[in-house]
C-alpha cells in the first residue's frame, strides 16, 4: 500500500495556532470575475504581519502515476509576494478587522482499494476556515487535484459549502475492480 501524505505539517499547524486571539486584518487576491475563486495565491494579513496560502502544482504520485498535482501550502511572506500569477491582474484588497477565535483545518482521507486490497491511502489538507469574533466564518479551499485554484467564502456554517467527499468516490466510478472512501476529519484550534 502506497501512503501519501500532504496535509499542513507540524511547523504550518503551530504558525496557524499563533493567530488565536489575534486580529484578521484583511487578505488580498485576484479579484473574483465568476465564482468566488482565485488563481494559485492569497495573502493573509493578521496582527501586522504577511502570510501566504498557496495552492501549486508540484509532482506528485496520483494513484500510479507522475502527476501535476496541486498542494495548499501557508507560509510566512513579505508584501512583495503577494502578487497575482495572472498577467496585468491587479489584486483586491478585502478589509476584515476582526479577532480570529478558533481555526478549522480540512482534512480528507481518500482510501482506495483494488479487488478489497488497499492500495493508496491518501491525506490531504482542503482548506481552512477561521471563525471570528463576530461569528462570521472565512475560508479558504483547495480545489480539486490538478486545479490550483482557490475558493473563498464568508458567511455563516461554511464548512456545508465546502465540495463534497463524494466527488473523490464519483471519480472512480468507471474503474473497474476499484473500490474508493473518502471520509472527512476537523482539526479545531482554539
Amino acid at each position: 500500500m502506497k501512503n501519501i501524505d500532504i496535509r499542513f505539517n507540524e511547523k504550518t499547524m503551530s504558525l496557524l495556532n499563533q493567530f488565536l486571539g489575534k486580529k484578521f486584518e484583511k487578505y488580498k487576491c485576484d479579484p473574483f470575475d465568476f465564482s468566488p475563486t482565485v488563481y494559485g495565491i492569497v495573502g493573509i494579513f493578521v496582527d501586522g504581519l504577511i502570510y501566504k496560502l498557496t495552492n501549486f502544482c508540484d509532482v506528485l504520485d496520483y494513484y500510479g502515476k507522475n502527476e501535476d498535482v496541486a498542494v495548499f501550502k501557508f507560509e510566512t511572506s513579505e508584501e512583495k509576494e503577494i502578487k497575482s500569477c495572472i498577467v496585468d491582474e491587479e489584486m483586491i484588497e478585502t478589509p476584515i478587522n476582526s479577532t480570529i477565535q478558533k481555526i478549522h483545518i480540512i482534512n480528507e482521507n481518500q482510501k482506495l482499494f483494488y479487488h478489497s486490497e488497499q492500495t493508496y491511502n491518501v491525506w490531504v489538507t482542503r482548506g481552512i476556515i477561521f471563525f471570528l469574533e463576530d461569528n462570521r466564518e472565512i475560508s479558504f479551499e483547495k480545489n480539486i487535484w490538478f486545479s490550483e485554484d482557490i475558493s473563498i467564502q464568508r458567511g455563516y456554517n461554511l464548512i456545508e459549502k465546502f465540495e463534497p467527499t463524494d466527488i473523490f468516490v464519483e471519480g472512480w466510478e468507471e474503474c473497474e475492480g476499484y473500490t474508493p472512501s473518502c471520509s472527512r476529519e476537523i482539526i479545531e484550534l482554539k
